[in-house]
């Protein structure tokens, strides 16, 4: 089993989060696949971008949900990290799968901690559009959510995100019909991997920038590790099967 490096929320040091310019240059650098984030706007679109408020990421303040596509457009989503993104708008789910539609992985994280109706139907309609069950696993800290979806699609691969080192948590989420657990990568020891295969289910890691951390964790054998620098994570990854 190879683990597999996953560019989180584009993983492409050097380039602003959730951005198209980041997806496609984790295309170019290699990567094994992707993790982003989705919501909605107020007129229904599903939309990549992690923090439920603006202000952080994008030149705006207030909530995504409280506007339309349109209106996040006239904004930009990339001149919080360096002026030469300043072009870089917020982007449609659609346009991202587009971009990363080659890739091996497609992690597409629920960011549903406020009410989005529909937005399980609307991220799987999307996904079948450009024919990548295959490719796909949804992730959410929101447990209900990962339920609903498994209800509308029962083969759709799913991963319970876990922040806090959990009590039997391979037993938690093989219980509730989860393929895989998300651990933050400091939860994840080698009982907890071995546990999680033992049952069936993957062992993927977030976020995982220090490469003492890549070599502990390539050692483990998780099944895949998320990284704000793929760049740093291939490089280890193959200087380790280059020795052995």
């Amino acid at each position: 089993m190879r683990t597999k490096i996953i560019g989180h929320r584009g993983g492409a040091a050097g380039y602003p989060e959730n951005t198209l310019a980041a997806f496609k240059k984790a295309v170019d650098f290699g990567a094994d696949g992707v993790e982003f984030d989705v919501q909605l706007t107020r007129d229904g679109e599903v939309v990549v971008i992690h923090d439920e408020l603006i202000d952080r990421t994008m030149t705006g303040s207030g909530l995504v949900k409280d506007y339309t596509l349109a209106e996040l457009r006239e904004m930009s989503a990339g001149e919080f990290f360096s002026p030469e993104f300043k072009a870089e708008k917020i982007p449609t789910l659609a346009e991202v799968l587009k971009v990363v539609k080659g890739l091996e992985v497609i992690n597409i994280e629920l960011k549903n901690y406020l009410p989005y109706p529909r937005l399980e139907e609307k991220v799987l309609k999307l996904v079948d559009q450009f024919g990548l069950r295959e490719q796909v696993i949804i992730s959410s800290f929101n447990h209900y959510s990962l339920q609903k979806i498994k209800r509308l699609q029962p083969e759709m691969k799913t991963g319970c995100l876990l922040m806090s080192k959990m009590i039997n948590a391979a037993d938690y989420a093989f219980k509730r019909g989860f393929n895989a657990l998300h651990l933050h990568f400091l939860t994840a020891d080698q009982e907890v991997v071995e546990k999680a295969h033992f049952m069936g289910l993957q062992l993927n890691v977030y976020t995982v920038n220090f490469p003492d951390a890549v070599v502990g964790l390539l050692e483990k054998k998780v099944d895949m590790i998320m990284t704000d620098d793929i760049e740093m994570a291939l490089e280890i990854r193959d200087k380790i099967e280059n020795k052995s």
